[in-house]
């Protein structure tokens, strides 16, 4: 068994807003991923820039990461993470009037051609992971970090190590823990990865040196 942290070969993307309505809205349906529940009710789609070229990106919002895919890469993966995920529907390149209207793009077209250019020809999707482990699956004993027991805090990370029967089947999921590294790790399982390699999923990388050498492979049993 092996898993590994998702890690991009990109550049993160961004959220496309215009006013300080939409950059409220979408601080606070953010601070809501990962907390177990569906936000498709609330949900209004946007662009995402940046990620043009990604089957599988990231964006990073208060040093929290968050996964797009695209319809390619959720069609490949869906049965193995369907019931791990929320897949919340993001607008292609072709929805583009819906957010700059075709006006604005001829009258400030120097501004927004650049803009529009890094935006996905496909559907994409925001995952909101709804598979979230706590430090219950972590193998204490093996893993090398710091911790502090009043909060349940692991800090200082250095190596992870799990608890195989815990992670059984799972093969998207983050970890509950008020420690900054686990605010952008997302970790998969080696069948993830060996679909993202299968099928030539753009914008993930994968390497078995060390974290601190770039690599991302977590942890094998």
């Amino acid at each position: 068994m092996k898993i590994w942290r998702l890690t991009t070969s990109y550049s993160s993307g961004y959220p496309f807003v215009r006013t300080e309505d939409e950059v409220q809205y979408y601080f606070q349906i953010f601070s809501q991923f990962y907390q177990k529940k569906e936000l498709a009710a609330q949900w209004q789609p946007t662009l995402i820039c940046g990620l043009h070229e990604a089957d599988i990106g990231r964006i990073i919002l208060s040093n929290q990461e968050y996964w797009v895919i695209s319809e390619k890469a959720r069609n490949v993966l869906q049965p193995l993470i369907s019931s791990a995920v929320e897949y919340l529907p993001l607008l292609s390149k072709k929805d583009v009037a819906q957010k700059i209207s075709r006006y604005q793009q001829l009258r400030q077209r120097k501004t927004y051609k650049p803009i529009i250019e890094t935006i996905h020809p496909q559907q994409q999707y925001l995952l909101n992971i709804l598979n979230i482990k706590t430090s219950e699956i972590i193998d204490f004993e093996q893993s090398e970090f710091e911790y502090d027991e009043t909060d349940d805090t692991i800090y200082m990370v250095d190596k992870i190590a799990f608890q195989p029967e815990k992670i059984k089947n799972t093969h998207l999921f983050k970890i509950q823990n008020p420690g900054i590294y686990f605010k952008s790790a997302t970790f998969i399982s080696d069948q993830f990865k060996t679909i993202v390699e299968q099928n030539h999923l753009t914008g993930l990388k994968f390497s078995e040196a060390h974290e601190d050498e770039g690599g991302n492979l977590i942890w094998q049993s």
